[in-house]
């Protein structure tokens, strides 16, 4: 079995904002897609197609699924499902800070297939583009 440690490089994500309910907080549910490349261990660059959906806990606590499929040079092809928990940290005006981890699998296909356990982390910035649209 074949373990790559995978740094994963978001060139572009839109959120777009999607409520509940109206009497319930503002982005309790988020729904990301994901466009990018991807990095890997002795290989190429991939290029990164996924989306992600969570959903507000409590305060700038979050929580939900991560997909993402990677098309590397020729029949490489990977798939990484995560669950990640996210923490949202007080917005300052259209930026707002965050720091994310989550445990998953890594699935590799080339010719033959392996899976493999991952653990993954990071952090960022959410930009405001308008009420609904952020970039990431």
């Amino acid at each position: 079995m074949r373990t790559i440690p995978a740094a994963i490089i978001i060139a572009l994500c839109v959120s777009v904002m999607a409520h509940a309910q109206e009497g319930r907080p503002k982005d309790r549910v988020q729904v990301r897609g994901l466009v990018g490349g991807s990095a890997f261990f002795e290989s190429q660059t991939h290029t990164a197609l996924g989306g992600t959906v969570d959903f507000r806990l409590a305060g700038g606590l979050r929580l939900g699924p991560e997909v993402i499929y990677h098309i590397g040079p020729g029949q490489d092809r990977d798939i990484t499902s995560m669950a990640l928990v996210s923490y949202e940290f007080r917005r300052l005006k259209r930026v707002t800070p965050f720091v994310t981890g989550g445990v998953g699998l890594f699935h590799h296909t080339e010719g033959w297939s392996s899976n493999s356990f991952m653990v993954g982390g990071g952090g960022g910035l959410k930009i405001a583009i308008t009420r609904r649209l952020f970039v990431v």
